[in-house]
């Protein structure tokens, strides 16, 4: 009895001990890692990767690692872009599905981006950005010059960004241009989140969207524009919930056709 308890004590004893240097080398590692991402070939190599994805030259100032081991990235600058102040939320068990990206969230404060098109091609420069362009710029009243797919456009890889990657912008602004460099349509002090929900049981994409100032390709403007969707799993149309700017409340709507009837509400809303 009396070996039978030692063992016991031994084998407890073992146990503490390896799990206490378990957590040790895991906190070692903790720390190495917020160590080696203040590196500037860290830094470099972060740039170099962000670079491939846009084919464009990256300025990068400074990069860390968030308390929970994302990307955490200061002066993140190119062609046509500014973001002073970017988060890197990851999902790591990316590659157990075909779906999922390895970038599940991202954060940006104080993004500018000046979007001018080309006259050739009607396409958005930057040329990473088109979609966002195309597809804002219609909302706004910017009818793309020559409407076709263009697959040599430079894209992020689809398993590190894509649909399913949460963006989130906190006062944010997007400039159109046309080819002489005038303004043609903008969106000012934009805030987003966007979150997965439960709706009637089932999995959803919720978007609340502020806008401190929207100009529409038209030249009217509107203030202090707000607008919630969902956008549920298994059920083609959006919904917009609510919708709202300094004149008041409107009324909520469903659509399969989004980008082109939110341009025709702005339209109306900016006629009142």
């Amino acid at each position: 009895m009396a070996k039978k308890k030692a063992a016991k004590k031994r084998k407890k004893g073992s146990l503490k001990r390896n799990i206490w240097a378990g957590l040790l080398i895991a906190l070692i590692l903790y720390i190495g890692i917020h160590i080696l991402s203040r590196t500037d070939g860290f830094r470099s190599m972060v740039a170099d990767k962000i670079s491939n994805g846009t084919r464009l030259p990256v300025a990068l100032e400074s990069c860390g690692t968030t308390p929970l081991l994302g990307l955490h990235l200061k002066g993140l600058d190119f062609y046509g872009v500014k973001m002073p102040d970017v988060r890197v939320r990851f999902n790591w068990f990316a590659g157990l599905s075909k779906d999922k990206p390895l970038v599940s969230q991202l954060h940006i404060q104080r993004l500018e981006v000046k979007l001018q098109r080309i006259p050739e091609t009607g396409n958005w420069e930057p040329l990473v950005l088109h979609g966002l362009g195309s597809k804002l710029g219609a909302v706004l009243g910017l009818n793309p010059i020559h409407v076709r797919a263009d697959d040599s456009l430079p894209k992020f890889p689809a398993y590190v960004i894509n649909e399913k990657t949460l963006l989130q912008l906190r006062r944010a602004k997007v400039i159109w241009h046309d080819e002489q460099n005038r303004e043609l349509a903008y969106i000012a002090d934009l805030d987003t989140r966007i979150k997965v929900v439960a709706f009637s049981d089932r999995k959803a994409l919720q978007t609340r969207l502020k806008c401190g100032h929207i100009k529409l390709a038209s030249g009217r403007l509107l203030r202090d524009f707000q607008i919630e969707a969902v956008k549920i799993d298994g059920y083609k149309p959006t919904l917009i919930l609510s919708m709202s700017d300094s004149d008041g409340e409107y009324e909520g709507f469903q659509t399969e056709t989004l980008w082109q009837d939110l341009n025709l509400h702005l339209d109306s809303l900016s006629e009142l």
